[in-house]
């Protein structure tokens, strides 16, 4: 049934189909995670009704606070105070009593529902917060309206789905989720991520690899069509979000489920295995990590360390960038968890889809193009060195490895090799334990900085290819925009030819090469990838067993020869194509 064809019948069992973005299946019930503006009706009042009115607006004030302290408190416990400071500012909101003066004057004055009332005065409030010359005041203007809705919710009698504050396991549908909604999500109660819109290289759907949960992205008009609370199974291997499932539907998924575990059960058996071709070829097969509780998963997966750390989900939704203590014992975590191996810490990488909202980051026409990453940090020294402090403080008297997102140009790596040199004299001045040896790395995702790999290569230790930027820049095609995904092509012969004379580069120059982008955990991209020469792999926890398993399956030589072949095909599809053949053959329980 197509659901965008008509209105399904209440209980009756309706099939979405969408994007596969993360493995698995699981059932439960759907919650709504919805920022959509609540239209209010004008409802006149009497001058008697004010009071009532007033005394409604304070009982929905008072549920806000609640909520909003609920919230800070789970916060509190599960991530420490640090995130917590931006709900602070969200309580001062919903104590203010010149917004509750407002209100009082415009309920006289008008005589309308204090809903309508209500909204019209924070809307109000938020634009002249917006139109101050203070940048902190007007970075109050996202708060006033955060409270205001969930404020105006509880005055209708609507629930507000909060994904820090859901109370019981809950597969999620939203239109999407951005990195600062789900950088404070309570992991134990989301089963399965569902968005209508989105791609595999999404950051949602890299989140739900990274926390080892189902996900289905591009579900068009899934939200019109589905009610919070509805029972649901999420089939995050063949995109599908099955709402009121019947009875033969559940039997049929607890079959296909059994043979699943099955597999699972034997990827799990090669956990402690190396990740080396029927040949001998060896490859380190590392995890990518985005907050702190991320980490258990890394040893329960057989990963080798850490190959990359996304540091900038510690400096999503908070008022005050975090200190140089807080990322210190962050850092440390992250180094403790990843011995014997080492880990790669990656500096801030915020822009494109990842925008403070109270940093004064405003909004660019093309994010991704614009002020991110590495330019980000080194326009901003004194965030960046304390940073750099703190990972070299990391693993006082060892070593660590950084490395630095978004290089296009030689300059830039020289500066921010230079802002490392300055953060180790400076701990050294200041008798500081830090390590004593600092591996530095390079990130190529764009094609600029692979086209002049032999000027940046005798700067740093090694490289690491992130393909999802790679891919998208290549192409000149956003993977987070789905008008253009037929575009983003990962097979693409640009894209592997880039990657190729990334490798080579580095074997002429002695450092090794790894790829840290989505590529690295998608199993029909194994045999390109290691025809290509890689000597790393860093992946979600969960795509750790099965890339080690098509590994161990494939032959290294073989895979080389391969590679030439796909080097000369024409198109993206044909080398896409080829790989799911090979993949098919190779291992098919991986792929069916």
């Amino acid at each position: 049934m197509n659901p965008s064809d008509s209105n399904p019948v209440p209980g009756t069992e309706i099939r979405f189909a969408g994007i596969p973005a993360s493995p698995g299946v699981v059932s439960g019930r759907l919650a709504i995670f919805n920022h959509e503006e609540i239209r209010v009706r004008i409802t006149p009042i009497r001058e008697e009704q004010i009071g009532d009115e007033l005394r409604r607006l304070e009982a929905a004030l008072l549920k806000t606070r609640e909520q909003i302290q609920a919230i800070k408190d789970h916060l509190a416990r599960s991530l420490g105070d640090g995130p917590t400071e931006i709900f602070e500012a969200h309580l001062l909101v919903a104590a203010d009593s010149t917004i509750t003066a407002a209100v009082r004057r415009q309920l006289e004055l008008r005589k309308v529902c204090v809903e309508h009332v209500y909204q019209h005065v924070i809307h109000a409030y938020a634009q002249s917060m917006r139109d101050m010359e203070d940048p902190y005041l007007r970075e109050r203007a996202a708060d006033i309206l955060d409270v205001g809705r969930r404020v105006i919710y509880n005055l209708v009698g609507r629930k507000l789905a909060d994904l820090y504050a859901l109370d019981a396991p809950s597969i999620i549908l939203a239109h999407d989720l951005s990195p600062s909604d789900t950088a404070l999500l309570n992991r134990q109660m989301a089963l399965g991520f569902v968005t209508e819109v989105g791609s595999t290289t999404s950051h949602t759907a890299i989140m739900a690899r990274s926390l080892n949960i189902p996900a289905v992205v591009g579900l068009h008009h899934a939200l019109e069509k589905c009610e919070s609370g509805a029972p649901v199974i999420l089939d995050g291997y063949a995109g599908l979000l099955i709402v009121h499932p019947t009875q033969q539907t559940r039997y049929e998924y607890g079959q296909i489920e059994k043979r699943r575990l099955a597999v699972e059960q034997k990827l799990e058996a090669l956990r402690d295995t190396p990740a080396a071709t029927r040949d001998g070829r060896k490859l380190v097969l590392s995890a990518n990590v985005e907050l702190p509780e991320d980490l258990p998963l890394i040893a329960e997966s057989g990963a080798e360390g850490i190959g990359l750390y996304r540091t900038e989900f510690l400096f999503l939704n908070r008022v005050q960038f975090p200190g140089e203590e807080e990322q210190v014992n962050i850092y440390q975590q992250v180094v403790q968890t990843s011995r014997p191996h080492l880990a790669i810490i990656r500096t801030l990488d915020l822009g494109g889809d990842k925008l403070p909202s109270h940093q004064g980051l405003d909004p660019e026409s093309n994010p991704f193009l614009g002020w991110r990453a590495i330019r980000y940090c080194l326009e901003k020294p004194d965030i960046f060195k304390t940073q750099l402090r703190a990972i070299c403080r990391s693993n006082p008297g060892g070593k660590v490895r950084v490395m630095f997102p978004m290089i296009a140009t030689r300059e830039e790596l020289t500066a921010a090799l230079a802002l490392l040199g300055e953060a180790r004299e400076e701990l050294k001045a200041a008798d500081i334990p830090a390590a004593t040896e600092v591996e530095a790395g390079a990130m190529i995702e764009v094609p600029s900085a692979a086209l002049i790999v032999d000027h940046l290569a005798p700067l740093v230790q090694f490289f690491s290819i992130g393909t999802n930027d790679l891919t998208q820049y290549t192409m000149a095609a956003d993977r987070t925009n789905e008008r253009v995904a037929a575009l983003y092509q990962p097979t693409h012969p640009a894209v592997l030819a880039l990657i190729r004379r990334v490798v080579e580069a580095a074997r002429r120059n002695g450092i090794w090469v790894g790829v840290c982008g989505e590529m690295a955990g998608d199993v029909v991209m194994t045999p390109a990838l290691l025809g290509l020469g890689v000597d790393e792999m860093s992946m979600g926890s969960v795509s750790v067993p099965r890339v080690k398993k098509a590994i161990q399956s494939l032959h290294y030589g073989e895979c080389q020869e391969l590679t030439e072949r796909l080097l000369q095909m024409d198109s993206g599809e044909k080398t896409r194509k080829i790989l799911e053949e090979v993949a098919q053959r190779a291992y098919p329980e991986l792929v069916t």
